[in-house]
């Protein structure tokens, strides 16, 4: 006797059709978040046709997710134009995360920290052998570094940097090797071990811009809540007004400033982990 076809019963039928439903659902749902995604990163908005090219999408795909984002508020029309904007919806989470980020907190912290040296304030965070910046209050004074929040330098370039490093948990040899091997030149191992424990001897970094001799940077680490040295804050400004004399106190105003940051959650707002 022949055998029989194995039977699909309705429930696993079910199943199989629940799981391919749940699957176009999480399709959906990736597309639109790519969506939301360029949208957002855009500067003036994007049009469908710009959507799909940049996703990937068909423009048929794109207008119906557009739409659909529009119908929820994440999205808005721009008025007299074909373009998509952030929606209220997307910008009122957004004002949320940022409360909850500590990033508005960090900003004070810089101002008072502008305030009480007279120089540029910054925050930056270690990305692989580079430093980004991300907030900067610029000094009030005529002649000022401006800061550059979103640049990156390297480590060796950065009194931020070689914070970092100098206060990680790498031993100093090994971080002296980390510092030789990105920014300028090669210079000597040794020689930046000494930079490296003088640095920790201090409780803060001090460096002279490599690229203009007439700016100068002193920073400070700041330990995460995984007790992990990834951030750090320093001030620039001119070497004429950061004279020798007052590092030591303006390393005390700056290693203030980064206790004041370490109970705040702002490297998880910019995405360190």
């Amino acid at each position: 006797m022949p055998e029989s076809p194995p039977r699909r019963t309705v429930g696993s039928a079910a199943r199989g059709s629940e799981q391919g439903a749940r699957g176009s659902e999480i399709q959906s749902v990736a597309r639109a978040a790519a969506v939301l995604g360029v949208v957002v990163d855009s500067a003036g908005g994007l049009t469908t046709t710009e959507i799909a090219k940049v996703t990937g999408v068909t423009v048929s795909t794109a207008h119906r997710l557009a739409h659909t984002l529009v119908s929820g508020n994440l999205l808005c029309r721009e008025a007299g134009s074909e373009r998509f904007l952030p929606g209220p919806l997307l910008l009122r989470l957004a004002r949320k995360s940022l409360g909850a980020s500590g990033v508005p907190e960090a900003a004070d912290v810089l101002k008072e920290l502008a305030d009480r040296t007279g120089e540029t304030a910054s925050i930056g965070m270690r990305r692989g052998d580079d430093v980004l910046v991300l907030l900067s209050v610029p000094s009030t004074r005529m002649l000022r570094y401006t800061g550059q929040p979103g640049a990156r330098v390297p480590l060796l370039d950065s009194a931020i940097g070689c914070a970092i490093v100098a206060f990680g948990g790498d031993p100093v040899g090994q971080a002296a090797e980390i510092l030789t091997r990105t920014g300028r030149g090669e210079p000597e191992t040794w020689a930046a071990e000494i930079d490296l424990l003088a640095t920790q001897f201090r409780g803060y970094a001090v460096l002279d811009d490599p690229h203009d001799p007439s700016l100068r940077a002193v920073a400070a680490p700041v330990v995460g809540a995984t007790e992990i040295v990834r951030m750090g804050v320093e001030i620039q400004g001119p070497s004429s007004r950061l004279l020798e004399e007052r590092l030591d106190e303006l390393g005390a105003v700056v290693r203030s400033a980064a206790d004041a940051l370490e109970g705040l959650p702002v490297s998880i707002a910019f995405g360190e982990f």
